[in-house]
Parts: structure tokens; sequence; C-alpha cells
């Protein structure tokens, strides 16, 4: 999740993640929210900023997908786009998705529609935004057809990001930089950083890989997953704004040995992994590789699959996860098998120690005027 953070967020995530404070939060009691309202056959959480989770929902089995919030709990759903809709990101009051094959803003409290799809297109979607600027793909007919996309809250701002000779997309933005991939021709997948042209492409594909893409960006840092086979195992990965930052959050060392990260705030990093002991799933890494925790070990043993997609913190250290899980021993009223995806929350609330030195943190910026950045 790319979002903009005061600075109280900042040492917030610092005490998480420091010393025996990771530890402590790893070990720490969480609440598992079930989202999935019971008029509901599948629902996805895909985003997440403070009391508000947003993501996508059906009303039953092949009906249309609904851009929906939830604000806590299962019973305060709210879809805010019932036709072929889908919410990726929130920021504040305002979201993005796809509305009918068409990228979407929706702003403020009313959800007023601004429609992002630029002339020519034949589908767009936005997957990110951060202040005034939204992420995400524009697809037009012809070779190449599949475009990075960037934009300023209206379809004439569209910038097209993608390097000659190659098919991209924009996965998460933040008020500096976009990440995402680009495809060149004939080859894989590489993952890509830019900061608002297509000149500014910094390729992150690591040396010796086959294929990569970040998904999350937040702190100077980028998240995503490496790949060093076709078919073969993805790791999830952390770089530093260049290809040989690269780190393997899966390096031998790690809890894990597989997995791919899709949302960051701070160093506080969110996706799903496999672990070394055969389980697996939604997975929290609190900064490091060793860090690592597994978010599905709290669901009950009904949910036999995972993901986690964004993570926000707020001013009192409260740290939500949102994503989904498969409920694959699900019967409806009527006693008919129905397996199905349910949107999930994940709640750690700070221990009493926790929360006395977010106090004393926040003491430090008395009188300081917050400053609004990403």
């Amino acid at each position: 999740m790319s979002r903009i953070k005061p600075s109280w967020k900042f040492i917030v995530i610092c005490l998480l993640v420091s010393g025996s404070a990771t530890t402590a939060a790893a070990a720490a009691d969480w609440t598992v929210v079930n989202l999935h309202g019971s008029a509901y056959s599948s629902s996805f959480a895909m985003a997440v900023d403070g009391a508000t989770q947003g993501g996508v929902s059906s009303a039953w089995a092949g009906s249309d997908s609904q851009a929906t919030l939830w604000f806590g709990s299962a019973d305060s759903a709210e879809v805010i786009q019932p036709n072929t809709s889908f919410l990726y990101d929130i920021a504040g009051s305002d979201k993005v998705g796809i509305q009918a094959d068409r990228a979407t803003l929706w702003q403020g409290q009313a959800n007023t529609l601004i429609d992002l799809h630029p002339a020519g297109a034949m589908a767009s979607g936005a997957h990110a935004l951060a202040g005034n600027s939204q992420g995400g793909q524009v697809v037009f007919s012809g070779p190449f057809g599949h475009r990075a996309a960037l934009w300023y809250g209206s379809a004439d701002s569209f910038v097209d990001l993608t390097p000659p000779n190659c098919e991209g997309g924009v996965a998460a933005v933040d008020a500096v930089a976009q990440v995402g991939s680009f495809t060149p021709q004939g080859g894989a997948v590489h993952a890509a950083l830019w900061h608002g042209t297509a000149d500014s492409v910094v390729d992150l594909h690591p040396e010796g890989a086959y294929s990569s893409g970040a998904r999350a960006i937040a702190n100077g840092r980028q998240g995503g997953y490496v790949q060093y086979e076709r078919d073969g195992t993805y790791y999830p990965a952390v770089w530093s704004g260049t290809a040989e930052s690269f780190v393997n959050f899966s390096a031998p060392g790690a809890p894990t040995d597989a997995g791919v990260i899709y949302g960051m705030q701070g160093n506080l990093l969110v996706g799903g992994a496999r672990f070394l002991d055969g389980s697996g799933g939604a997975t929290i890494w609190f900064g490091t590789p060793e860090s690592a925790f597994n978010l599905a070990s709290l669901l009950s043993s009904d949910y036999t699959g995972s993901v986690a997609y964004a993570v926000d913190v707020d001013e009192f250290g409260t740290v939500r996860v949102v994503g989904s899980a498969y409920n694959e021993n699900y019967y409806l009223p009527n006693g008919t098998y129905y397996p199905r995806n349910e949107a999930m929350m994940w709640v750690l609330v700070p221990e009493p120690s926790s929360l006395a030195a977010l106090a004393a943190g926040l003491a430090g910026l008395a009188g300081v005027r917050p400053r609004r950045r990403r």
C-alpha cells in the first residue's frame, strides 16, 4: 500500500521493527477479522487505510465483481460501484480501480467517479494512488499494446512510462516514484522503478534471474518477487533502487523458502510465503528476512490458502493487514458444498510496553507540525 504517511507513522514503524519489539509484535495476539459478508459468494480485501478497507466482492457465483469498502467488520460492507468493478487502493478518502474495463478514480466520501481511460485505449486499470498521482496499465491495439500508465487525476493527464519495444504496467506508487514491470520483446518480465517518465526507468532485474516484478514501494525500498528459472520458485524480493541492491527474503537463514511481497509500509512488508515447516500463506515481515511471521497460522484449518495484499499502521501503532483466505470447507445453508475466497483482516494492537515507547517517541514531536509525505 502506498499512501501519505505523517511522521508519527515512521516512529511507530521503527518501534515495531526494532530489537525485541520485532519478536514481541510477531508473538503478540493478533485478531483475525473475517470481512466476508453473508450476502457475498466471494470477496477479496486489497487495500487498507486506517479504519477503512477496500477490495472486491461478488453477490453470488458468476455475478459481476463489485468495488467494496469495509469499516472494520463484515456487516459494514458498502458497495461503491455495483457493475463489474474492482477497488485496488485507498489513500484517505480517494480510491482507485477498474469500472467496466476503464481505469477509475473515486474521489472523496461521495465516491465521485472520475474516468481515467485515455482516448483510443481498448482497456485500462488503475492499481495504485499516492497524493494526486495514480498508476496502472492501459491497453491499446497493436504490438506492445500493454502500457505502464501514470495519471494525475484525469484521462488527459495519462503518461506512458513503458520503455521502447516493451510492454509494461505499474503496480504501486508513492509521492516520487512508481514500480511495476516491463517485458522486452521476446524476453521475460523485469521489475522496474520509474520517477515520472519513461526515460527515468530503472531495471531492477537481478543478474542471473529469469523474471522479476515489483509490486510495492515504501520508504525508499521496493518489494516484489524474483524467479530464477521458468516455472520455478518465486522468491520474495526487496530492492533499494537498483538491481544490485536486491535482497532475497527467502535466502538461507530465513524461515521461508519461497514467496512474493505485495504490500509495504515503512519497514513492514506483507504478501505470501512458504515456510520451511511446510506451512504457508499470508505473511508479514518486520523488516528482515528472519522476521517472517505466518499470518495463515492464525486461521482455522478450514482455510487452505491465503495471501496478504496491503498493510497499514495507524497513529496508535495498530497494524492492519488485509488479504483473502480460501475456505475449502464451506457449505451453503442448503447443504451444498461451496468453497470460496473470503476477505480477511489481521489486526495487531501493540503491547503496553510498545505503547509506552510510542508515547515517548511521539512526545518528541510535541510542538512540531507533522509533514505529510510519501
